[in-house]
């Protein structure tokens, strides 16, 4: 089951960070002439954390999902690792199959340089809100 967890959590918060980015890429599109790293990063950022945290929140109130939640920092760490190893296995072959051309290395490589912080970020979010004085770890397992 602890495979299962880093697998799907680490899913998640790539696609997470997909949905940060392009949201970001939307804003700056609106937002031209301006700089798009100024508009871009700032929202993909925050939006990458505010749905982790909203999935990792998600999973512990609905009953039949409470199996799935991150229980100690091994599956922490594994869902960040995790997390960075997908996104050039998925990607890769989307940015292929929506534009037509393999992406360069350097697109992969500022996705993991964005993804590496970001995530490490998004789970020391989660590791800090769920220790709240409010969160009874034990009703959530």
């Amino acid at each position: 089951m602890r495979v299962y967890r880093i697998a799907l959590h680490s899913f998640v918060l790539l696609f997470a960070n997909f949905a940060g980015i392009w949201v970001g890429f939307l804003a700056y599109h609106f937002a031209k002439p301006a700089n798009q790293i100024a508009i871009q990063l700032p929202i993909a950022v925050i939006l990458s954390v505010v749905l982790f945290l909203i999935w990792s929140r998600l999973i512990r109130f609905v009953p039949f999902l409470k199996s799935l939640v991150l229980c100690d920092w091994v599956e922490l760490i594994g869902t960040l690792i995790a997390s960075l190893v997908w996104a050039p296995a998925i990607f890769v072959p989307l940015h292929y199959l929506t534009q037509g051309y393999l992406t360069g290395a350097g697109n992969t490589i500022v996705m993991l340089l964005f993804q590496l912080p970001v995530n490490l970020f998004a789970i020391v979010v989660i590791t800090i809100f769920h220790q709240s004085p409010t969160y009874d770890r034990q009703r959530a397992i």
